[in-house]
């Protein structure tokens, strides 16, 4: 069989693969650029998020994922105050902020059904 011919080595494609390592490199250097890199925004780790946040809260099943957010995803993150950062990006600061928005609803709803004016509720 005969060897399949190479193609020699060009000045540009040296240069093409240093400045895709150079960017490779850059990405890393943020944290959303790490998250992306790892895969943490992709619809089967967005879908997995969804279904562990279903689970723990006693929500009903969320839409599915797709490659692109669906109107009734956005619908489904509005109603129950999901973070949009967190749903697609895996931001821990946007889970925070959803399990904050979370609590302070539940402090809210306790304190009306005890028969307290929410304007004496304290946010700590």
């Amino acid at each position: 069989m005969a060897k399949a011919k190479e193609k020699p080595i060009t000045r540009a494609g040296i240069t093409r693969r240093r400045n895709a390592a150079k960017r490779r490199r850059l990405r890393f250097r943020t944290p959303l650029g790490r998250l992306d890199a790892d895969g943490a925004s992709s619809a089967q780790n967005n879908n997995r998020r969804l279904l562990w946040l279903a689970i723990e809260w006693g929500l009903e099943p969320a839409p599915k994922v797709g490659p692109a957010p669906s109107a009734e995803l956005c619908d489904y993150c509005r109603k129950h105050g999901i973070n949009v950062d967190w749903m697609l990006d895996g931001d821990l600061k946007g889970l925070k902020r959803t399990i904050d928005e979370r609590r302070g609803h539940q402090r809210a709803e306790r304190a009306l059904w005890r028969g307290m004016s929410s304007s004496r509720l304290s946010t700590s």
